[in-house]
């Protein structure tokens, strides 16, 4: 089984492994994300903080109904065939240099995307400490932010940012996502209600089956007025829904977006 082999290359080689999509079986998030109740409530409150969008920052004219990837203005140099994005360590980042390090090489080693340091480039993303975890939408123009603040120092957490660094919306924000999970919008936070907002279908690129395992979904209880108890999405099929910091990377459905989103 290709989840149970990529865990042990992962044991192996120190760097996460990807699973199965397509059987869409169960996941048992192992130990790569918070491993107390309080490790996860500062993680859980700094992904599903205050910003608009959640934990994504839209360029001048875009709601979340938008979806970007449609146009390829937003996407970074070396498309199509590839994706190069310049980055910049701040200072302020410290100790998460090494799981920022972890989460690009996923993408190097599985996707064509790659992150290099900043040389000269007017376009680059600027990595810092910041208040919660999110990231601006694909290629923004000049230096565009992505916060990983305290309790974002997660692989799948920082993969997943990286993923909206390049394009990539929330799979439970799909136009079609209603066929798959349902909402309990009684249990959600009221005023962030947004977050669970479909994107347009005219604005929208839909490359593969709906995957409750993607990088990019939520978890059952995604700001939920009382976590852990009172789910805000649940999948039709109980499928358990699982948050991004408790994943060890991508789902091999993320890595065929990336591959049809940037042609390569």
């Amino acid at each position: 089984m290709l989840w149970k082999l990529l865990l042990s290359l992962a044991a192996i080689f120190s760097h996460h492994g990807l699973e199965n999509s397509e059987q869409q079986e169960e996941f048992v998030p192992p130990s790569y994300g918070p491993q107390t109740l309080e490790e996860e409530e500062i993680t859980r409150k700094a992904l599903h903080g205050e910003h608009y969008g959640g934990d994504m920052i839209f360029p001048d004219g875009w709601n979340e109904t938008d979806a970007g990837i449609r146009d390829p203005r937003f996407r970074w140099p070396g498309y199509p065939g590839r994706g190069v994005v310049p980055f910049v360590l701040d200072g302020s980042v410290g100790n998460f240099r090494n799981v920022i390090y972890q989460a690009m090489e996923q993408y190097h080693n599985y996707t064509c995307i790659r992150f290099v340091p900043r040389t000269n480039e007017r376009d680059f993303v600027r990595i810092f400490f910041g208040n919660g975890c999110w990231s601006m939408i694909g290629r923004n123009g000049g230096m565009q932010n992505l916060s990983l603040g305290r309790g974002c120092a997660w692989v799948g957490l920082v993969i997943h940012e990286l993923g909206h660094a390049i394009g990539l919306f929330h799979e439970h924000q799909r136009s079609d996502r209603d066929r798959y999970i349902t909402v309990y919008k009684n249990n959600v936070i009221p005023d962030q209600l947004h977050n669970f907002v479909l994107t347009d279908p005219r604005n929208e690129l839909i490359f593969t089956p709906y995957d409750y395992n993607s990088i990019m979904h939520y978890g059952n209880f995604a700001f939920s007025k009382q976590p852990n108890r009172l789910p805000t999405m649940v999948a039709k099929n109980g499928h358990k829904l699982v948050e991004p910091y408790a994943k060890p990377g991508f789902d091999q459905s993320d890595l065929m977006i990336i591959k049809k989103l940037y042609q390569c």
